[in-house]
């Protein structure tokens, strides 16, 4: 290599070290002069909608509280029924026959008894009268007259009694007939019905399966979440199986969290539209999304 080409090798390599420490320099007073940054905020959010499922707010099987034959059922599956309305009947001539006997029975017993305050007021007043004029009668007289006062009171406590007894089975008399009558307790809707008219029931024998027409939504809040949730708050349900979107609100928080899913359970009352009422199914799997302005959406936790 020649002076001259050593001499350019050498200018160039010079020039390299002034340019890599002029950038290293810059560098270091840029990381000298960056400031330590402060603790940020992140928000925790659902990521994903929550899992639910839609369920109704009473299910109740009906069963018959006396015994005898189904006579006839009123609704069926898939009916609406009202609150009160009569669903199904079991066959109530022979209590209504035991009615009658009962109420005669009772009938008799009033008039027995009504028959010993009589006794018992002339026995009283033959007392009074021996009383009276005990200087001109005889002692035996007035005893006699003592021991009718005591017979007839013990004759009417008795028929007071047997007269008790006759009311209570003709009370329960006429209870088996308006028992033989199957009404609704609430509104709702038919889902299942066990028997048939012509078959024979027992008392607690299951005719019919009612549901009720409001629905509620049931779901699992992560632990990280759970805290902001709560109730009156309001939360975006989707229900993709039947293209239906509602709203809920929060009504219920369970304050225990699951050890195994992390996750606390959830349920809120359903704003199912009039239109809808009756068309919506429970057991339907639903999407929950929380509310942007639900406290439960974002909760803030400091990260340094």
């Amino acid at each position: 290599m020649s002076s001259r080409q050593a001499v350019r090798y050498r200018r160039r390599w010079a020039r390299a070290g002034a340019l890599t420490g002029l950038m290293l320099a810059t560098s270091g007073r840029a990381l000298a002069q960056t400031p330590t940054p402060a603790p940020t905020e992140q928000v925790l959010s659902a990521p994903r909608p929550l899992l639910g499922v839609v369920v109704a707010s009473q299910v109740l099987d009906l069963v018959a509280e006396v015994e005898g034959r189904l006579s006839e059922v009123k609704a069926h599956v898939g009916q609406r029924v009202d609150a009160g309305e009569l669903v199904a009947s079991v066959d109530s001539e022979p209590m209504r026959l035991e009615l009658a006997a009962r109420q005669s029975t009772a009938r008799a017993s009033e008039a027995i008894a009504q028959r010993a305050v009589i006794v018992l007021a002339q026995a009283r007043q033959r007392l009074e009268r021996e009383q009276r004029i005990r200087d001109f009668s005889a002692a035996q007289a007035e005893e006699t007259a003592r021991n009718d006062v005591a017979m007839a009171e013990a004759d009417l406590y008795l028929a007071q009694a047997q007269l008790g007894t006759s009311k209570a089975r003709m009370a329960q008399a006429e209870r088996d007939v308006a028992l033989a009558r199957l009404k609704a307790p609430f509104t709702g809707i038919v889902t299942e019905q066990y028997l048939t008219p012509g078959m024979r029931v027992t008392r607690d024998t299951p005719v019919l399966r009612l549901v009720s027409e409001q629905l509620r939504l049931r779901f699992a809040v992560p632990e990280r979440l759970a805290p902001g949730l709560r109730p009156g708050d309001t939360v975006r349900v989707l229900l993709s199986t039947v293209g239906v979107e509602l709203t809920a609100t929060v009504d219920r928080l369970s304050p225990e969290v699951d050890p195994a899913s992390r996750h606390q359970k959830a349920e809120a009352l359903l704003q199912v539209p009039d239109a809808l009422r009756g068309r919506l199914a429970s057991g339907l799997v639903a999407d929950v999304y929380l509310q942007p302005d639900s406290p439960a959406r974002g909760r803030a936790a400091t990260v340094p």
